[in-house]
């Protein structure tokens, strides 16, 4: 059979409108997996990925459940109606259109039912469904899933509960930035620090002062730089009592400490450029140009300065090595987040130095060979600094 996504392509198109949706995607999963192995399951995933779209569209427009246990014919009436899709009984010649669907997710219920493996069991000699059993049972769920988006495109959700992602607004987003001024400043007086926001829709609007934690802050917009705040916590506030002239006794602070994170008492990512290195890690040099060009990065890349791709990222590498970091998380974590900042300083996109970052630290983990300190020495010549 040709490719799922050719043959029914609104299952793909449904999982995309919601791409941080883990249950419609763990549902095109397993369809896709049933489709194909041409599996008798097939019919269960296509009823189960209707009936998700549509609670998910009930939820985005406030649309209560018709029922404690409904059917999905039922669910299918219920999502379409607050996209205007509703049957009048006749007075409009829609209405002939939207009860052939309600009629189709009727006949997927009794597909389910004869030809599924789930329902009633089964004989243990039933024939394997065949392509255009396979075939009926998309199409049927295909032209479902085209009628709700296609009515969704031109729908906008309830803002306040909408779990589409903030991309799906782009006309929102522009007007709110072209209108709005905004001044952030600290406000340090409490316990903790806050960073509060005034934001007004030009000088006439009243503001609207947001206040929110760092913390609260970083957790919600960048989850990597939040988890590096934690590991660097600790060895700030050492620093601060140092440069004071006081000790920093065990009891003056406590530990960050976070369920799979291990407290790291390191410093903070260093990045090396250079355009020649020589060190530990030398012998790797041809084997990184390879994984570079095979990851559609330039490996010969020349920053300015005259730093060299490769050689920066070898010291890099070095630089923020432990003697077992192999075995720990925060040091891997630390490793991947400096040479993402090398690749990027080269000009690599963020979300692909992301990547290719995370897969040379797997990469550096089979390949290189021990550090020979706990403690990252610099490389001769290396000049870090911290990015």
């Amino acid at each position: 059979m040709p490719d799922l996504d050719v043959l029914a392509p609104n299952y793909r198109r449904a999982q995309q409108r919601w791409p941080d949706a883990p249950m419609l995607a763990k549902c095109l999963e397993a369809l896709r997996a049933c489709f194909d192995t041409n599996s008798h399951g097939l019919v269960e995933h296509v009823k189960a990925f209707i009936e998700s779209v549509c609670l998910t569209i009930m939820g985005e427009l406030r649309e209560p459940m018709p029922s404690a246990t409904p059917s999905m014919t039922d669910l299918l009436v219920a999502a379409l109606n607050p996209l205007g899709l509703q049957n009048t009984r006749g007075a409009s010649k829609l209405d002939k259109v939207l009860s052939g669907f309600n009629k189709l997710a009727d006949a997927l219920t009794e597909m389910r039912n004869d030809n599924g493996p789930v329902a009633h069991g089964k004989d243990a000699f039933l024939d394997a469904l065949t392509t255009d059993h396979a075939r009926a049972f998309l199409h049927a769920g295909d032209a479902i899933l085209g009628v709700l988006l296609n009515a969704l495109e031109g729908k906008q959700p309830d803002l306040s509960v909408t779990r589409e992602p903030y991309e799906s607004f782009p006309h929102l987003n522009e007007r709110i930035d072209r209108a709005v001024s905004m001044e952030a400043r600290i406000d340090a007086d409490g316990e903790r620090p806050m960073v509060v926001f005034s934001v007004a829709t030009g000088p006439r609007g009243e503001a609207i002062e947001l206040r929110v934690e760092p913390s609260r802050l970083l957790y919600g917009i960048d989850r990597s730089a939040y988890i590096e705040m934690i590991r660097t916590a600790d060895l700030v506030v050492a620093e601060a009592g140092a440069l004071d002239g006081e000790e920093v006794e065990a009891a003056a602070y406590e530990p960050v400490t976070t369920i799979g994170i291990e407290p790291v008492a390191v410093a903070v990512p260093l990045t090396d450029f250079l355009p020649t290195y020589e060190g530990a890690l030398e012998t790797l040099r041809a084997a990184l140009g390879d994984f570079l060009s095979a990851e559609g990065v330039g490996s010969a890349e020349v920053a300015e300065g005259g730093a060299r791709l490769t050689d920066s990222l070898l010291a890099t590498a070095e630089r923020n090595m432990g003697l077992d970091w192999r075995q720990r998380e925060p040091l891997q974590a630390r490793l991947k987040v400096a040479c993402k900042r090398v690749l990027v300083q080269f000009g690599c996109a963020p979300a692909k130095a992301e990547e290719v970052a995370e897969r040379l630290v797997a990469w550096l983990h089979v390949q290189a060979p021990e550090i020979g300190s706990e403690t990252p020495v610099a490389p001769s010549g290396a000049q870090g600094s911290p990015a």
